[in-house]
């Protein structure tokens, strides 16, 4: 990931902690802008660890947020595969059926075999 793709606000942290939490500024909150999520740590007193924490809950957060789309987009195309079949038309031989699945229409089997293919789209 590039560090363009983020940014990084330090504050004061909140809470028990003494004058430390107080006068320096411990907390990171660092936001991921093509996602818009947001990640913020004030657990330990330094800088550079919560810096490290927030970077590595974020990136889970992204992985997960990516994942969840690819999910996503894979059910979309099994979907739009069950709409669009490559199956053109079935030969059932033992009802003596032909069925074209465009045209939802069923026809005679051996009459669309001797070529009236017609029977399928009237």
């Amino acid at each position: 990931m590039n560090k363009n793709d983020f940014t990084v606000i330090y504050s004061k942290g909140s809470g028990p902690g003494g004058q430390h939490k107080n006068k320096v500024e411990t907390c990171v909150t660092i936001i991921h802008k093509l996602t818009g999520l947001k990640e913020k740590c004030e657990d330990s007193r330094s800088k550079l660890k919560n810096y490290e924490t927030a970077l590595d809950r974020l990136e889970k957060k992204i992985e997960n947020h990516y994942s969840k789309l690819k999910h996503e987009k894979n059910n979309e195309l099994r979907i739009e595969k069950l709409k669009n079949p490559k199956t053109i038309r079935t030969y059932n031989y033992q009802r003596s059926e032909a069925v074209d699945h465009r045209s939802k229409k069923h026809a005679d089997l051996w009459r669309v075999l001797d070529g009236e293919l017609n029977l399928l789209y009237e």
